[in-house]
């Protein structure tokens, strides 16, 4: 997949640097002046709005331990982390914060508690220690997948990529998109983790900023949210175009290619073959690992409604959704062109997508 992407890229930059609206409608031009249609390009959908922060945010219980209490951790080793914890900084720390934090805590807390339990002989104080233990892991354990659910999806680095305003995927942002896809790996391991009730702290966890930068210095989602819809648009309205030019007296008598004919040819290999296709390839293939990454933790993580629903309407699987309107726009697309090719015996022998 990476050689293939790499290749796709390369092939991206021979043909131009950065296809946009002005190549998108010079493309429309030039196959609306081939089959006499003068149709114009009309770039009207928007993403839908990611829901306000408010509404991304999961309800997470606290757990506040009285000094005297808190004093009891010092035979679990927890004093210096739950200090942390309790400074003016833990207490305002980000969402990213918490979770690293709370992927530290719960370890060690299970770890007393195996260690308390080995006691043969636990005097009232052990017994009663085991107790709270057991009940701030059971509520720890409970509440982690909405620690990570509210440091992924209610986070400023993260949520960028679903902004409104964006521009078409540049070379910038397809050159560091393999980074990108690793940054998820950890949010990923960290869904897997929440499934579970018993894991070891992961040695990476105090390095978890380090995606939210990636995140933050990349601004792939957005630019390709914003790529999609105009590749969408273009297709749809291209192969409406020639449908309507079809349903006119055929361009090639008996399939023998025309003047008219010929011109039509050159464009398709030239202006769509040449130029549009392999960008359009481009947006595809990262689309399909952006969705799969964005799917895999909305499938494994708990959402509010809102968050939920915002990612159906990008990516799921009813034909509404953004994604699967690109696809319909791209088969209708294809197979108008083919129509328009095969009637003057046209047809390239390749199959080609898109």
């Amino acid at each position: 997949m990476r050689s293939i992407l790499l290749l796709l890229i390369i092939v991206l930059s021979g043909c131009s640097d950065q296809v946009h609206e002005d190549k998108l409608r010079d493309y429309a031009y030039r196959v609306g002046n081939a089959i006499d249609s003068d149709y114009q390009l009309n770039f009207s959908l928007l993403p839908p709005p990611f829901p306000p922060k408010r509404e991304r945010s999961l309800p997470v219980d606290e757990i506040h331990e009285g000094l005297l209490d808190v004093l009891d951790f010092r035979r679990c080793g927890l004093m210096e982390l739950i200090g942390e914890r309790n400074t003016s900084l833990g207490k305002l720390a980000l969402p990213s914060q918490r979770l690293i934090y709370e992927t530290r805590f719960l370890p060690r807390i299970r770890q007393c508690i195996l260690d308390l339990e080995q006691i043969e002989d636990k005097d009232e104080d052990t017994l009663a220690l085991l107790n709270r233990l057991n009940r701030i892991e059971e509520s720890k354990r409970i509440n982690y997948p909405l620690v990570i659910s509210n440091a992924i999806f209610n986070s400023d680095e993260i949520s960028q990529h679903f902004a409104l305003k964006a521009k078409p995927l540049n070379q910038l942002a397809l050159d560091n998109f393999n980074g990108l896809m690793q940054a998820f790996e950890p949010f990923q391991h960290l869904a897997t983790l929440s499934e579970r009730d018993d894991w070891d702290e992961p040695n990476w966890i105090q390095d978890l900023e380090n995606s939210y930068e990636t995140f933050y210095r990349s601004e792939f989602g957005a630019d390709w949210l914003h790529s999609l819809l105009m590749l969408t648009q273009t297709l749809e309205q291209t192969a409406q175009a020639i449908e309507a030019r079809l349903e006119r007296r055929p361009i090639c008598f008996n399939r023998k290619p025309t003047p008219q004919a010929e011109i039509i040819r050159n464009v398709f290999q030239r202006y769509y073959a040449g130029q549009l296709q392999p960008w359009m390839s481009i947006v595809d293939r990262t689309g399909q690992q952006w969705r799969s990454q964005w799917l895999k933790l909305v499938n494994q993580l708990p959402t509010t409604a809102p968050t939920a629903e915002y990612f159906v309407q990008l990516f799921g699987k009813q034909p509404e959704s953004a994604w699967q309107t690109y696809l319909q726009a791209r088969n209708r697309h294809t197979r108008a062109w083919q129509k328009l090719l095969g009637q003057c015996g046209m047809m390239p022998s390749v199959n080609n997508e898109g």
